[in-house]
């Protein structure tokens, strides 16, 4: 390689890596501006001109949250309908994709389609809807109330995924499981789920964020507020008259705590599993 061609290629990584730190700081600046919120005094947060550091560090905010909320409760909560929501998709669309993946039956294209159909619906046209399924069958006051619906509006992503990475297992590999004897619940258990363990992280962990994050949902369904989770505590702080926003950006910055560690441990695999699935049929 030239001086001039090891020059220009240099030049074209300084220029990458610096609209990619700028990207980065774009889209993080709103995190930063959160969490170090929670570090400055009430009177600071709106302050003009706007200050980037604290002037004061300050912990008031946390142990106003510990001791005047119920931010724990929350939390758990918000796993419980996470969790919830996470088995029973799960449950629908692994057989539902393992079925369409392996079986050509009439109208396969057409039910695909129609999930997606689903996918196209903001959940707040149809909550009035949902409303009432939810009370005819009365699950309203009740978890399930708020897992029913973040399943369902989760399903399509799930199905049309996990139905493209079960189409990359090798069919060979479930006809010498059935030749040994193997049923079709142990060939699907035991042969084809653990060779898609990426896929099925990547739809654990968007399903888990879905839920995490429903407010709409618990605001319309749950009255009882021993059953609210982070994003309905955080609401639950807007007052007619007045706002507390320093306790509302530390309950924010305590509930993402669990969605990092979660993202730290399994990113390898949700980018695994998102690509995978990606460029299937």
């Amino acid at each position: 390689m030239t001086m001039a061609g090891h020059d220009e290629g240099g030049l074209r990584r300084v220029r990458v890596y610096g609209m990619l730190i700028a990207l980065l700081g774009i889209m993080m600046f709103p995190f930063y501006a959160m969490f170090s919120s929670t570090f400055k005094p009430e009177s600071e947060i709106f302050s003009a001109p706007a200050t980037l550091v604290p002037s004061q560090l300050s912990l008031g905010a946390y142990v106003d949250v510990w001791t005047q909320t119920d931010v724990l409760l929350w939390i758990a909560n918000s796993f419980v309908i996470s969790l919830g929501t996470v088995v029973l998709t799960l449950l629908l669309a692994i057989p539902a994709a393992y079925s369409c993946a392996r079986n050509d039956f009439v109208g396969k294209r057409t039910f695909l389609l129609a999930v997606l159909v689903v996918q196209m619906f903001a959940p707040v046209v149809l909550i009035v809807g949902l409303f009432d399924v939810i009370s005819r069958l009365g699950l309203f006051n009740t978890y399930l109330a708020v897992i029913v619906p973040a399943a369902a509006f989760t399903l399509p992503f799930n199905i049309w995924m996990l139905y493209g990475y079960f189409k990359t297992v090798p069919v060979e590999l479930e006809e010498s499981a059935r030749i040994d004897g193997a049923s079709q619940l142990q060939v699907l258990t035991k042969i084809v789920l653990p060779l898609t363990k990426p896929a099925l992280v990547a739809s654990i962990t968007y399903t888990f964020l879905y839920a995490w994050n429903r407010l709409l949902f618990v605001l319309t369904f749950l009255t009882d507020s021993g059953k609210y989770n982070i994003p309905r505590g955080v609401f639950s702080m807007v007052g007619a008259l007045q706002t507390d926003w320093r306790m509302m950006l530390t309950v924010s910055v305590i509930g993402i705590i669990p969605l990092l560690v979660l993202f730290a441990f399994l990113e390898q695999y949700i980018v695994a599993g998102m690509t995978a699935g990606a460029v299937k049929e």
